[in-house]
């Protein structure tokens, strides 16, 4: 940074010393302009036209002097719009605030050099070279400025980058631990009712009774049970088959018949907003909807639980609130694991997700727990989501 620095301000009396440089070179056609210049400026400090003819015979003008002046006032006026940080909206103001400043400090170089040197200054060409100075002083801003905001956006970028790359991992990490659970679900419920199966029909084959045939149809039917509960895991047949809202239900009534509680779904959706989402994005909703579920299930011991979905604006909001245990204080900006995993499927389809202390729903006298689901639906049609 240092370096940088250092590198501005060498950049800074370079462009200092090249306005100064055309200052007095391009005001040297103008002689007689800057002399009745000078002079009309020294008749409003109090000079007398008289004083002013004597002097100027025993009076010298020095080339010198003006173009060190001019080089000091264009090298403070580059620095000055240099190191000046506004915003873009108050940079005019800016400008001519410090040109006022430094146009009035050449002013009393002009009376001071002449009331008591008698030497006549180029005050026109002093103001070229505050003009320029200043504008190559903004434009050293306004360039850092950019590399700024490009290092920022650079960083924002690469921090992206790691979260994409984090999310990515992440997903593949729950994609493994569900196909695990599905594993133990079909060695655990579907593989094992199926030895029993075969059991019973080795029974059935050495000794046919009608008692057996009732315990192998019955053994059927939960098995067929457990594969389309397994199947429902994966895909929901109640999302592609009856919609949105009536999928919500049916999870809401799987979960409370696994928890112990009671459910109330209140929707107050047009069909034709729903239709914004695609079969997918139906599907993620979902998704985050059943995790919230599942965790009323394991942490809340709730007795109520409430899924609201309603349209805010331009937002579908999605609403499961319950009356359990709740969020511990001072734990409700700490996240696990699967909270996570739930805010990055939410940003999977444009969402946000938020967890927070609610308002008794029950009866139970616990605060607890909303989880509010928010879809910007705002430029999406149904035409554009069609087919996922």
């Amino acid at each position: 940074m240092t370096n940088a620095n250092e590198k501005r301000m060498l950049l800074s009396a370079l462009l200092a010393a090249i306005a100064a440089a055309i200052a007095v070179i391009g005001m040297r056609n103008f002689v007689s302009f800057e002399t009745e210049v000078f002079e009309r400026l020294m008749i409003a400090f109090g000079e007398t036209e008289s004083a002013l003819k004597a002097v100027a015979v025993n009076g010298r003008s020095c080339t010198f002097c003006s173009v060190a002046v001019a080089m000091l006032l264009s090298y403070a006026a580059t620095m000055a719009g240099w190191k000046l940080k506004v915003a873009d909206n108050q940079r005019m103001f800016a400008f001519l605030a410090v040109f006022i400043q430094l146009f009035c400090v050449a002013l009393v170089i002009d009376w001071s050099a002449w009331k008591y040197m008698q030497i006549s200054l180029t005050p026109v060409t002093f103001v070229v070279s505050i003009l320029l100075g200043l504008a190559g002083g903004f434009a050293i801003r306004r360039w850092e400025d950019d590399d700024v905001r490009m290092q920022s956006q650079f960083y924002q970028l690469k921090v992206r980058n790691n979260e994409l790359r984090d999310l990515r991992l992440q997903m593949v990490r729950q994609d493994e631990v569900e196909r695990r659970m599905l594993a133990a679900d079909l060695h655990d419920q579907v593989l094992n009712d199926m030895k029993r199966l075969r059991k019973k029909l080795e029974a059935y084959a050495k000794e046919r009774t009608d008692e057996q045939k009732a315990e192998i149809d019955q053994l059927l039917a939960a098995t067929m049970v457990e594969i389309r509960e397994v199947m429902d895991s994966l895909c929901p047949s109640a999302l592609e088959h009856l919609g949105l809202t009536a999928a919500l239900e049916d999870c809401a009534r799987k979960a409370a018949e696994k928890g112990g509680f009671k459910t109330r779904c209140k929707s107050k959706i047009d069909e034709v907003d729903v239709e914004k989402l695609s079969l997918v994005e139906q599907s993620l909703l979902y998704r985050l909807v059943q995790e919230a579920l599942t965790n009323v299930i394991k942490h809340a011991e709730a007795k109520t639980v409430r899924i609201n979905t309603e349209k805010d604006g331009e937002f579908l909001v999605v609403t499961v609130s319950d009356d359990g245990k709740g969020i511990p204080e001072g734990k409700v900006n700490e996240e696990s694991r699967g909270l996570r995993y739930m805010r990055q499927r939410a940003d999977l389809i444009g969402a946000t997700i938020s967890f927070r202390a609610g308002e008794n729903v029950g009866n139970s006298g616990n605060l607890g727990t909303v989880v509010e689901i928010r879809v910007d639906l705002a430029g999406r049609t149904a035409v554009e989501s069609i087919g996922g």
